[in-house]
């Protein structure tokens, strides 16, 4: 029914199936807050109008489906709108592709969560907010390249200045490398609450992280504070690294080890490429301008680290760059768990290679009973600590 002085509607999705709604009688231009969770409605032209807030989520049904061109033509008819939110949408794509681009000046929150990848690429091409500092889109792309390329550069195409800006502004990002996953993100546990945040997330069905890297490499160049996070199920391949260890804006990585014996290969060829020479150029280091490298989840062989770091810092490889001092920091109980004795003498080797500023441990200080036992070379005694 017509609720002519009704200016916020938010609905609750009931869990059952229900048949598309007329909403207010088909007048609602009055409502400046529309959020429907999983309400079908009956989608008309000039349904609504003048919006601020609008989230939608599954709102089609049958022949009163949202399309394209009712969507647009809400945001065109809605120049004040500050947030919008969409969330599992795949209605028809039937708008003109002359349709004009929309510039919202007052939209500062745009989030597209698991809509089918032509739609929110029709919306997200069509709209401009320059004044935006919370964006989030996550994406399931198929398993053509192709299609992920469209998704990369053009789709996002209008917010590539706004991604380049907050890792700037911010001075940091972050790429996630996950099974299946790459996502890149404005590391939110880093940033102030005032800064602006941003999240791109795509499901890729055949691992096709690479464009991916690419794609990120040329937004931000060579400015600092990007930091990659490898998590134990990631395609960690030889091609995925060679794309990232030549990157100049790398200078935090992450690399989170499973005690699955597959996925362990793979962490340990992370860390091992860490310290070899790019093969583009072997006098120069990889990722040259890395700071800090967190080693966590599961026991590390110390052995491996250390086998990296002298690796790394062979002075053959920094005759023509000045050399960035590394941070280790590793779980404690990065020894074997079955070994009573921890090698503190591997250890101490790490700390003292020339370019490793510090080795630490991080996480819980509990005791575990395990005693320090390292031999005295000049004395032939064990010493205890």
């Amino acid at each position: 029914m017509p609720a002519p002085h009704l200016q916020t509607i938010i609905l609750t999705e009931r869990g059952t199936s229900i048949e598309a709604l007329d909403l207010l009688g088909g007048s609602a231009k009055h409502l400046r807050h529309v959020d429907l969770p999983g309400i079908p409605i009956r989608w008309r032209a000039g349904l609504l109008a003048q919006l601020k807030v609008l989230k939608l989520v599954q709102v089609s049904q049958g022949e009163f489906e949202l399309t394209t061109t009712h969507l647009l033509e809400i945001l065109r008819a809605s120049p004040d709108l500050e947030h919008l939110e969409l969330r599992d949408m795949h209605g028809p794509i039937d708008h003109p592709p002359s349709s004009p681009v929309i510039t919202h000046t007052r939209l500062r929150f745009i989030k597209l969560y698991n809509c089918g990848q032509n739609f929110a690429g029709a919306i997200l091409r069509r709209i401009r907010a320059p004044s935006c500092n919370e964006f989030y889109v996550d994406e399931v792309v198929t398993n053509v390249e192709q299609d992920l390329l469209i998704s990369l550069n053009e789709d996002l195409r209008n917010f590539k200045e706004l991604l380049r800006a907050t890792h700037s502004q911010n001075g940091s990002s972050g790429i996630t490398l996950d099974e299946e996953e790459f996502g890149w993100n404005s590391l939110l546990e880093d940033v102030a609450e005032h800064l602006p945040t941003f999240r791109v997330s795509l499901c890729l069905y055949n691992l096709m992280i690479i464009p991916c890297i690419e794609w990120v490499k040329d937004l931000i160049q060579d400015n600092p504070g990007l930091a990659i996070r490898f998590y134990p199920g990631a395609s960690i391949t030889q091609e995925v690294l060679d794309s990232i260890r030549p990157m100049r804006c790398v200078t935090r990585l992450e690399i989170r080890r499973s005690l699955w014996r597959d996925y362990w290969s793979r962490s340990l060829l992370a860390l091992k490429l860490i310290g070899e020479p790019l093969n583009t150029n072997p006098s120069s280091p990889p990722l040259p301008y890395l700071q800090e490298l967190h080693l966590t989840d599961a026991e590390w062989p110390l052995q491996s680290v250390l086998d990296m770091v002298r690796s790394r810092f062979n002075p053959s490889l920094w005759e023509n760059t000045e050399r960035t001092p590394l941070t280790i920091k590793m779980p404690r109980g990065a020894s074997p768990a079955n070994r009573l004795i921890f090698d503190l003498t591997t250890l101490k080797a790490i700390r003292e290679t020339d370019g490793v500023e510090r080795a630490q441990f991080v996480g819980s200080e509990k005791l575990d009973g395990t005693l320090a036992i390292t031999w005295d070379e000049k004395k032939s005694i064990p010493t205890f600590g």
